[in-house]
């Protein structure tokens, strides 16, 4: 019996030091002006080792026991910052401040009477499935079709079509990278976010950037899709369909190439 005894506290002293082993890493984040910043990206890079923050900026992330690489911390409208590993280690609580971008406005002027939105991605409406956010999965996975064309365009539209809301709100945050090699850079300035509800069921939602996004010529983009805020409890259903698609769990995972996703129509105005 004393033994056994012996046995369990020493077991028991390994599982705690695991427990103990990993890191819980709890902060806020602000801008220059000290306001919070609402749905960053806080993880390690290509790692699926990451969260999104909330509304007001405030996150808690898990890393895993053994692990010391930097955060990154990275937001559309801000520069990327790093946290290094010292300052997380100790458990203490950080306040992350991130600074503004120094952006360039692109020129366009488009004749609107003789041109017309034409569809960038995603013809077919066929649907061959479905596809869900469910639970607290916030942040888990980001997913969206990739597309080329020979002459620019300026981005007008993103249409999603909503199979079935449950949660009583939820917010989806939208993202268009240019796909350079095995590179994905975010292109926009300013964060798209569109919130759907159970009125939305069975419809098609159109969003629209607030900035002028020109997709270049030749160059290969993929625009994507995620939930970033959820209100109630429920899940959040696509019509899926097959197409050439990117996708990465977590928000810091490495982007992979599935065979089908959500229904996502892109639009843009050709520029000559």
């Amino acid at each position: 019996m004393i033994k056994m005894r012996i046995i369990i506290i020493v077991l028991l002293a390994f599982l705690g030091i695991a427990v103990q082993a990993q890191t819980i890493v709890k902060g806020h984040v602000i801008n220059e002006q000290g306001a919070g910043v609402g749905y960053v990206s806080i993880g390690i890079e290509e790692d699926s080792v990451g969260v999104i923050s909330d509304a007001e900026g405030y996150f808690t992330l898990t890393v895993p026991s053994g692990r010391k690489d930097e955060l990154t911390v990275t937001h559309v409208s801000y520069q990327t910052a790093t946290i290094p590993y010292a300052s997380y280690a100790d458990g203490r609580e950080l306040t992350v401040t991130l600074r503004d971008k120094s952006v360039e406005l692109a020129e366009v002027i488009v004749d609107g009477k003789k041109n017309k939105p034409q569809t960038l991605s995603g013809k077919s409406w066929i649907s061959v499935g479905k596809a869900a956010f469910e639970g607290d999965s916030k942040g888990d996975l980001e997913w969206g079709p990739i597309f080329k064309k020979k002459k620019d365009y300026l981005l007008t539209d993103i249409i999603v079509s909503i199979d079935k809301c449950e949660y009583e709100e939820c917010l989806l945050s939208f993202n268009c990278y240019e796909v350079r090699d095995k590179e994905f850079v975010n292109v926009l300035n300013k964060p798209i976010y569109k919130c759907v509800t159970p009125a939305d069921n069975g419809k098609q939602i159109y969003v629209r950037p607030e900035e002028l996004i020109v997709l270049k010529g030749k160059n290969k983009y993929c625009i994507t899709i995620s939930v970033v805020d959820i209100k109630g409890k429920g899940r959040l259903s696509f019509p899926v369909n097959f197409k050439s698609y990117y996708a990465r769990n977590n928000v810091k995972g490495k982007m992979k190439k599935i065979p089908a996703g959500p229904m996502i129509v892109v639009k843009g105005y050709s520029l000559e």
